[in-house]
């Protein structure tokens, strides 16, 4: 009894973390050397991380790409948000938890989870706060997990926390086939939201198919010609766009965007509401990626992946990323038995 004790205490007080037995010292990953063009990015092997007090190691078997990560690598954040070099992007994993740091009490290895994380997702492993991690949807695979957590929580804080999107309202969805806008109509029309989103011609029967109401070819229209008195504008492309969107609100409307900041001037004037996404939330991610997943589940929202590349395709990822032109997700699968087929899958 009493040496059952002191082992005990002894676990508790030395050992820094409980893990899986396989775990190799070394693992792929894509590092950023420097700024600029996709020529500072290479995959090379760095030494596994380990989890410090309330944080879990996710063994990656997918990630997703966002715009952030290309806008990190051009330089075109390194004022206001810079990284450290070398640094792994990727935010999106979805995985298994392959260790526990001290202090984590509600995950043990072998759990399948999503989890967003602040970069180091385009690699073989990665560590994450206990408290951004969440259940993969069950009826989802790792692919198209991944594909959930930066984009369906901005679609999620703005429509839902900051708007509180309410039955026979008009949404109109700026890049409504990008991942934000996939999610963000999904979750308008969930809520009895008339919705309006604006993309190419060849997206609108997509739109369609994932309840958008109305589709408007933002090439050969200007959305306010044909828009007026609109409850809701979610931005998500910024510049002349989110210029020019507070002329379709009723006064008194609500303007979100993910990107730059919603025109002061034009706010005060029209009386709009124009909140920030990041004050949206009392939620802990992992909290409101557990709410996310649970409609992802239950067939409410439905995860479109564009195209998926093996780890040694993470720069063509992420270049056709900086090209626009996705439809839904963009993954990158890590583990995976045919990885070595560096060719995406369209």
């Amino acid at each position: 009894m009493q040496l059952t004790f002191v082992l005990s205490l002894f676990l508790l007080l030395f050992a820094p973390f409980a893990s899986a037995e396989s775990t190799p010292a070394q693992m792929r990953a894509l590092l950023m050397t420097g700024y600029g063009a996709p020529e500072v990015l290479r995959l090379d092997q760095v030494p596994v991380p380990t989890p410090a007090n309330g944080e879990v190691r996710i063994r990656i078997h997918a990630a997703s790409v966002n715009p952030v990560d290309w806008k990190i690598r051009s330089g075109r954040l390194q004022k206001t948000s810079p990284v450290t070099l070398p640094y792994i992007p990727g935010r999106d994993v979805a995985g298994t938890i392959d260790a526990v740091g001290l202090g984590v009490t509600h995950w043990k290895v072998g759990d399948p989870v999503i989890a967003v994380v602040d970069g180091g997702g385009l690699a073989e492993y990665v560590v994450a706060p206990a408290e951004n991690v969440a259940p993969k949807p069950a009826k989802l695979s790792f692919e198209k997990a991944a594909g959930i957590p930066t984009a369906s929580l901005a679609a999620w804080r703005t429509l839902i926390v900051n708007a509180d999107i309410k039955q026979g309202q008009r949404v109109l969805i700026h890049g409504g086939a990008g991942g934000v806008g996939s999610t963000a109509v999904q979750l308008a029309n969930w809520r009895g939201a008339h919705v309006i989103a604006t993309a190419s011609e060849r997206n609108h029967e997509y739109l369609r198919e994932i309840g958008a109401d109305e589709a408007i070819d933002y090439r050969t229209t200007r959305f306010e010609d044909v828009v007026k008195n609109v409850d809701v504008v979610l931005d998500t492309v910024g510049g002349d766009t989110l210029q020019r969107s507070p002329s379709v609100l009723r006064e008194g409307g609500t303007l979100l965007t993910i990107v730059g900041r919603p025109p002061a001037e034009a706010c005060s004037q029209r009386k709009l509401r124009c909140p920030s996404p990041s004050t949206a939330t009392r939620e802990q991610p992992g909290e409101e990626l557990t709410k996310l997943g649970q409609l992802f589940d239950n067939g409410t929202l439905k995860m479109n992946v564009d195209a998926e590349f093996p780890l040694e395709g993470a720069v063509e990822a992420l270049e056709l990323s900086e090209r626009g032109r996705a439809r839904g997700k963009i993954i990158v699968r890590v583990l995976d038995e045919h990885a070595s087929n560096t060719s995406a899958r369209r």
